[in-house]
């Protein structure tokens, strides 16, 4: 977002047509108030409308796209009839294509995708913090949605977007064309090393890096930043909240390991323990996917 001069930013747009539009398909739209869906202004926002937006930018000479979003918005959850969206159907010409995604194998060998992954044991309780008071009070939600969690929905992107490295046995046929490594980022270490991994990820995507880029407090930057987080507000308040990116000492705080009966009882102390119970099937039921993405990730 600190690079507006070369990149064009679209934050979680593929998110307006999962949860808003008529194609929708979130368990969240469920839990919201009445009015939250016609008050977002995307009612409209089907996935080709989205897909439009994004390829139409990609035409600025002056520009490249750059996109953050969620796998989980464009592989359908395991419970799903994996129908793609009606307004994408004339873009799949293929039939023989095992394609998990949303979107066509023409559309995504445009993009170059990179993975950012974070240890469950530290997402999930985090994440949690949106669904109870003070923090639900502004995202409208108070049931957590094992659907959208995204480990599972990242490893088969993985698996499909890189057959050459998958080892899922269930991926028998991945997309063509695809002959390099994924680039595979754990956010410990962005925390810990952030010039090193952004300096990295510029560098695999043939970006300009600056160590400004870690900064974003000046006033025209957290207005911009306010104006793309707001569709989900109470999501991103520790980042709205911040100015830059500071080295964490090591590896985050909490580094000296602690054991898992532990970990329980921290939750339940801060969460109560039906929380606490919640949190730890999350936390065992994302761990191997986790360690599977992992293996794949910036070595530093």
């Amino acid at each position: 977002m600190t690079r507006r001069d070369i990149l064009e930013v679209f934050h979680e747009p593929f998110g307006d047509a999962f949860y808003f539009g008529p194609e929708g398909s979130a368990p969240a739209r469920l839990q919201w108030p009445a009015g939250k869906i016609e008050q977002s202004g995307q009612t409209h926002c089907t996935y080709d409308h989205v897909l439009q937006r994004i390829l139409e930018a990609a035409k600025k000479p002056d520009k490249r796209v750059f996109i953050k979003d969620m796998a989980f918005y464009l592989v359908p959850p395991i419970h799903s009839n994996g129908i793609k969206p009606q307004s994408l159907q004339h873009l799949f010409i293929n039939p023989g294509d095992r394609n998990p995604t949303l979107l066509p194998s023409s559309i995504l060998q445009k993009f170059q995708v990179v993975f950012l992954i974070r240890k469950p044991l530290s997402s999930i309780p985090s994440l949690y913090r949106c669904f109870i008071p003070p923090l639900s009070d502004q995202t409208g939600l108070h049931d957590l949605e094992p659907t959208e969690i995204g480990y599972r929905e990242l490893r088969i992107l993985l698996d499909y977007l890189y057959p050459a490295t998958a080892q899922s046995p269930s991926v028998s046929q991945g997309m063509t064309g695809s002959s390099d490594s994924p680039l595979v980022i754990d956010a410990d270490d962005l925390l810990a090393h952030p010039d090193t991994v952004v300096g990295s990820l510029c560098a695999h995507l043939s970006i300009p890096y600056s160590p400004s880029m870690l900064r974003w407090g000046s006033p025209d930057d957290q207005a911009h930043a306010k104006s793309l987080f707001e569709k989900f507000a109470g999501w991103h308040d520790d980042a709205l909240y911040s100015s830059g990116l500071n080295p964490k000492t090591a590896h985050n705080e909490g580094s000296s390991p602690i054991s898992r009966q532990e970990e329980d009882s921290r939750w339940q102390l801060k969460y109560g323990e039906k929380a606490a119970r919640m949190i730890r099937d999350l936390v065992d039921g994302c761990q191997k996917d986790y360690e599977y993405l992992s293996q794949f990730k910036l070595r530093l």
